[in-house]
C-alpha cells in the first residue's frame, strides 16, 4: 500500500513530542518509555500517544523482550536527515543576519552541505578600527590552546606573534596556507618564519589553489571562521563555536586542505628550505 508522504511529513513535524522522540532515539538509540519520559520531561499520558502514532508510521519499533522502543531502519535514515535539516534551520534562525550577508561559495560543497554542525555559534564584531586584528576573545580563548590547527588566505601580521606566544607554551600548530600568502609571510618575517619552519611543534604546508573560507583556526577548546560577504567584502567578524559537532567540522574541513596541501620544512643538512610533492621557484631563501 503506498503511503501519502504528506502525512507522514505531518506526522514528524506537527508534533514536537513526536520530533524530539525520533531526534533522541537517533542520538542516543534505544530506549524504555520511563527513560523517553525522563530525558523529554513529559508524562505517560502525553507522550504514549505520539509513540503510538510512530508505531504505526513504522518509524519506530517496538522490543517486547528488552521491553525498549528504538528506530526503525528506515526510520533511522528518515531522521539523520531531518536532524541535519533542523540544524541548519537552527543555525540560521541563530544568526539569520549573519548568514544571510556571508558568501558560502567559500566553503567546499561538501562541508557546506554540513553547515548545521555549526551549532550555538557567537558573533564577535570587529572594531572598526581594527579591523585587520584579530578580536580580544579570540585571542584570549587561542592563546590557553594546547592544538591549533589553522587554514588562510589571508595576510593577518598578528598571526606571526601569536604562533610564537602559543609555541612558547608548547602548543602543537599545524597550519595550511596559500601559497601567496606564505611567501608573503616569508618576506615579511624571514627569521620568524625559519623558527617556525624548524619546530617540533609546528607544521607549515602551502596550497597552490584556492582555500576557503577565508580563515579558519580550530583549537582543542573551540573553532573559529571567517567570510567574506557576498560583495566580496570583509567585516572582520568572527564566528565562533565552542561544541563539539562545531568542532569536529572545522578539523574535517582543516584535514581535507591539509591533504591537498604540500608540507614546507627546512632541510637540517643543507639548510634550505624543500617543499614536499613538488619544486617550488623561492627556495634557498636561508
Amino acid at each position: 500500500m503506498r503511503l501519502d508522504p504528506s502525512c507522514l511529513i505531518k506526522t514528524i513535524f506537527f508534533s514536537e513530542k513526536r520530533k524530539n522522540v525520533l531526534v533522541l532515539l537517533l542520538r542516543e538509540g534505544p530506549k524504555k518509555i520511563d527513560e523517553i519520559k525522563d530525558a523529554l520531561d513529559v508524562s505517560s499520558s502525553a507522550l504514549m500517544p505520539q509513540i503510538k502514532k510512530l508505531l504505526k508510521w513504522d518509524l519506530v519499533t517496538y522490543d517486547s523482550a528488552e521491553d525498549i522502543y528504538k528506530l526503525s531502519d528506515m526510520g533511522a535514515l528518515i531522521v539523520e536527515k531531518i536532524e541535519e535539516f533542523l540544524n541548519i534551520v537552527n543555525i540560521y534562525a541563530e544568526n539569520h543576519e549573519y548568514w544571510e550577508t556571508r558568501d558560502l561559495s567559500e566553503i567546499p560543497y561538501h562541508m557546506r552541505k554540513r553547515i548545521g554542525n555549526l551549532t550555538h555559534c557567537e558573533l564577535l564584531v570587529a572594531d572598526r578600527d581594527c579591523l585587520f586584528e584579530f578580536h580580544p576573545t579570540f585571542v584570549d580563548n587561542l592563546i590557553n590552546s594546547k592544538h591549533v590547527m589553522m587554514t588562510s588566505s589571508t595576510f593577518q601580521p598578528q598571526t606571526v606573534s601569536l604562533f610564537s606566544k602559543l609555541l612558547k607554551n608548547n602548543c602543537k600548530i599545524s597550519v595550511v596556507f596559500t601559497e601567496l600568502i606564505f611567501y608573503k609571510f616569508l618576506d615579511d618575517f624571514p627569521e620568524q618564519f625559519k623558527c617556525f619552519l624548524s619546530h617540533e611543534h609546528m607544521s607549515i604546508s602551502i596550497r597552490s589553489g584556492h582555500i576557503g573560507p577565508l580563515t579558519l583556526v580550530v583549537t582543542d577548546t573551540f573553532m573559529a571562521l571567517w567570510l567574506f560577504d557576498k560583495k566580496g567584502r570583509f567585516d572582520g567578524t568572527t564566528l565562533i563555536s565552542y561544541e563539539k559537532s562545531a568542532l569536529k567540522w572545522g578539523q574535517e574541513l582543516f584535514t581535507y586542505y591539509s591533504s591537498i596541501s604540500n608540507m614546507v620544512y627546512i632541510d637540517h643538512d643543507t639548510e634550505k628550505m624543500e617543499v614536499t610533492g613538488y619544486n617550488i621557484t623561492k627556495t634557498n631563501m636561508f
